[in-house]
């Protein structure tokens, strides 16, 4: 017969409840600043624009928001405008999100976070907040980015 010592197992069981809590992911960096910027109209029928003219097409900005923009053609009336500024640790000079040579996905290479093209969730990575998203509207060829966030 087999006995158990309880107060032995109570003690494993707090050691291995502190072990998991410690395996927590870090949850308080700080959050992207917003920063204002002046409405972005782009004619996306020229030819720079060319691959948002097709569901699933992107494009880097370097202009708008901190570091620029990343534009991506949801579907046939939608195109999103992510923040280029990763989502974990934000203040790092170097938490720029770029999109993967892939073309699957969105990544900072600084800390290897990545992240969705349809919504910004991170995928991988130290990221957990989403990237911060911006308005967009389609009229014809024209979309027009506004500095006010989505998310």
């Amino acid at each position: 017969m087999i006995t158990v010592n309880l107060n032995f197992l109570k003690k494993l069981l707090i050691i291995g409840f502190i072990g998991l809590l410690a395996c927590e992911p870090q949850l308080s960096d700080d959050a992207i600043p917003i920063v204002p910027f002046e409405t972005i109209e782009l004619n996306i029928a020229l030819p720079a624009y060319a691959p948002l003219q097709s569901i699933g097409g992107y494009k880097a900005l370097s202009e708008g928001a901190t570091r620029g923009l990343i534009l991506y053609r949801l579907d046939n009336i939608t195109i999103l405008a992510f923040d280029r500024t990763c989502s974990y640790q934000p203040q790092d000079a170097c938490a720029t999100v770029n999109v993967h040579p892939s073309g699957l996905f969105m990544n900072d290479a600084c800390c290897s976070s990545t992240f969705r093209f349809d919504n910004g969730n991170p995928t991988g990575g130290p990221a957990w907040r989403p990237l911060l998203q911006y308005r967009t509207s389609l009229m014809g060829n024209t979309l027009t980015i506004t500095d006010q966030p989505v998310n």
